[in-house]
């Protein structure tokens, strides 16, 4: 009997095809051109003639001296006149050339970090086929040289000629200037250059990574019109009772592993400093605690996913899992198609760094989002309510004692091979503040997982009526508020107020109700964390509130981001290429999008709250549907997630981003639900009844089946 595929298999064949030529098309074309890339160094000392400072009895003026004159080498080895010497020891245009000289010397970071001006010139050089690096040594007057040429030979050319180039230069300089070259520091180059190719592997990474890029894209657009085209054809099928609603096992009560499993990761998420947790060995990417865990959640997934239909998970797709796919897809797309420019100025490793841990960010909305049931949303917001009171009264504990509980107990019980990074002890800002962080990394992430906490717990009191109830909510948003009053940020104030205006926004009369409580949680609150109300409103009504470091650092940054936007402008840079070790220190998720993703990513990035926001605020308006109260909350974690992306880069920072995406899942499980029980009107019911009847008919007259028959 001939093999023959159904319709189906033959459709997804066709996907798989077409696919698999799209990708292997874009990673031809992606690789087109010359991409690796030689890289040398070079040190240089600068000395005083003879004789040397090495025998000398040198005093320390001495060594800061020549500190110095290695600092001012170094700027003026980028200059134009210097540089065109340089190009003509190499032989290669003056044009071909470019420098930037690293300042390296004990001075605040703000004096470190680019304007737009200077931005705008490094832009420029970045490039040029040949490029010079000046790094002082900040200890020894030593001149770090770092050459970058299409080729290892080249680039070691480079740093040798720079050298010489400069001494050319110096020396025609004090001849125009009647100076004796005698008398000149002296350039004394500690060996030769030495080079090596440094992207070996950058063919192969780019090829696989368009690769995938263009097979992704390519399956998810066939297979989207493939199902937007039955549905036209075929109708909506009504909704159908959930065949695993007659299991009474919803989790806790339940031995399904799947739902234990993400209830086990969100209390890692919410009770460990799991981002400065990792290995104690070398390893080829960087395994924090969270990613070392979440294969496994992951694999339990899959498991579930082959299993039977009592522990599938399942889709309910939404506006909102069509907003996180998209940003995702906007953020490898975006890496895909500056691959050559961020693997000449070497940063892509960054990129492929940082994709990893957006698909980890990604993977667990996913999951939540399809093995979590409608019936088990409830107790998992009660989850979280529960751990991010633990984590509140942490906080208070830190405040009062100095004594951060949560990296205590890692230090004293991680076993081996892991280790905590990182020191345990309370850190102070420049503006004097203590960093009280719990079990995050700084105090704004800190504010952000309390204040996504916060909804649940008003939502809670909202529809509770009894007099213990009330109470025990009560001390909970005592709690909460205390713990991030307790970090000493202003955003302690900022994000909880965006909470409680959108919670205000959808049940105003409700909300008003709980305002003679609002004075009883602020006296016990301020007695909980005794003098940090003060501290923080002191924050904003001090003269100088408008140009402390922490407001005058993020005012500047939207002007020296100016060259990144415009030189990048619908796609950005790529996603995670922007290393603010190099360049500055962005304050917030809105610029840091709109640098390495584009006006396309930031809108994206944009997406993702608003999209929560509206596919809760269908569910929100049917008072009577027992999911409102959810999607009330999921509304109000949204408002957070976008008011804090101003504040600060929160995607940065993994506490505050799995919160808010796992809450996201549980949203999306709610509103697809809804929309759900929404489609089934009878004109509907009874159009797919049409349908299924016309197929049977059809399968029916087939011919296997008529063979069969006889």
């Amino acid at each position: 009997m001939p093999f023959t595929l159904t319709p189906r298999a033959r459709l997804v064949l066709l996907v798989l095809v077409a696919s698999t030529l799209v990708g292997a098309v874009c990673a031809k074309v992606n690789t087109r051109g010359h991409l690796q890339l030689g890289a040398a160094e070079a040190r240089v000392m600068v000395d005083y003639p003879a004789p040397s400072i090495v025998d000398r009895r040198s005093l320390a003026q001495d060594i800061s001296t020549l500190q110095k004159h290695a600092e001012l080498y170094g700027q003026l080895l980028t200059t134009r006149p210097v540089l065109d010497a340089v190009a003509r020891r190499m032989g290669i245009p003056p044009d071909s050339i470019s420098g930037l000289s690293r300042i390296t010397a004990e001075v605040p970071i703000t004096l470190t970090q680019p304007d737009s001006e200077l931005r705008a010139s490094q832009i420029e050089a970045s490039l040029a086929p040949y490029r010079l690096e000046l790094q002082p040594d900040p200890e020894y007057p030593v001149l770090l040289i770092y050459a970058a040429a299409p080729s290892a030979p080249d680039a070691q050319r480079l740093a040798n000629d720079a050298v010489l180039g400069l001494r050319d230069y110096l020396r025609t300089l004090a001849a125009k200037q009647l100076y004796a070259p005698a008398n000149l520091p002296v350039l004394r180059q500690l060996g030769n250059a030495s080079a090596s190719v440094v992207n070996h592997r950058a063919p192969i990474v780019i090829a696989a990574l368009s690769f995938i890029v263009g097979f992704a894209l390519t399956a998810a657009g066939l297979w989207t019109a493939i199902v937007l085209r039955r549905r036209r054809r075929d109708g909506r099928a009504p909704l159908q009772s959930d065949p695993r609603s007659r299991y009474l096992d919803d989790w806790p009560h339940t031995t399904r592993l799947l739902p234990w499993a993400l209830a086990g990761f969100v209390t890692l998420l919410w009770l460990t400093p799991f981002n400065r947790i990792q290995l104690d060995f070398h390893t080829p990417i960087d395994l924090k605690l969270d990613r070392l865990l979440l294969p496994f959640v992951a694999l339990i997934w899959l498991i579930a996913l082959l299993a039977g239909e009592r522990a599938r998970p399942r889709l309910r797709l939404t506006g909102i899992h069509v907003a996180v796919l998209a940003f995702v897809a906007l953020a490898f797309l975006s890496v895909t198609l500056d691959a050559h420019y961020l693997n000449q100025t070497m940063e892509l490793d960054l990129s492929l760094k940082k994709l990893p841990l957006l698909v980890s960010y990604v993977s667990v909305f996913w999951m939540m989002s399809t093995a979590i049931r409608p019936s088990e949303v409830r107790a998992f917001m009660t989850l979280t309510l529960v751990l991010a009171v633990i984590v509140g009264l942490e906080i208070i504990w830190e405040y009062r004692s100095g004594t951060n509980v949560s990296s205590f107990l890692s230090q004293k019980l991680l076993p081996h091979p892991l280790e905590l990074l990182g020191s345990t002890k309370v850190q102070v800002d420049s503006l004097g503040r203590r960093g009280i962080v719990g079990p995050t990394d700084v105090g704004l992430e800190a504010v952000t997982i309390l204040t996504l906490a916060l909804p649940i717990v008003v939502g809670r009191l909202l529809s509770a009526t009894r007099g213990k109830p009330r109470l025990l909510y009560g001390l909970a948003v005592c709690v909460l508020l205390a713990a991030m009053l307790a970090t000493g940020r202003k955003s302690a104030l900022v994000a909880p107020l965006a909470v409680l205006l959108t919670m205000a926004y959808f049940r105003r009369r409700e909300m008003i109700s709980l305002a003679p409580l609002g004075l009883v949680i602020a006296v016990v609150a301020s007695v909980l964390s005794p003098g940090a109300v003060h501290g923080t409103i002191a924050q904003f009504v001090r003269p100088d509130s408008s140009s402390v470091a922490t407001t005058s650092d993020r005012t500047s940054d939207y002007d020296a981001i100016r060259p990144d936007v415009w030189s990048h402008l619908l796609l950005g840079r790529g996603y995670g290429s922007y290393d603010i070790s190099t360049y500055r220190i962005l304050d917030s998720e809105i610029l840091s999008r709109t640098i390495e993703m584009g006006v396309l990513g930031l809108l994206a990035l944009l997406a993702i709250g608003f999209s929560v926001i509206l596919c809760a605020r269908r569910t929100i308006a049917r008072r009577d549907s027992p999911y409102a109260p959810l999607a009330l909350i999921g509304a109000a974690c949204a408002a957070c997630f976008l008011t804090v992306a101003t504040l600060y880069d929160e995607l940065g920072f993994p506490h505050a981003t799995y919160t808010f995406l796992y809450l996201a899942g549980l949203v999306a499980v709610v509103a697809g639900r809804e929309n759900e029980v929404a489609a089934t009107s009878p004109q509907l019911r009874e159009r797919a009844l049409r349908v299924r009847r016309a197929r049977r008919r059809r399968a029916d007259a087939s011919p296997q089946r008529r063979g069969a028959l006889v």
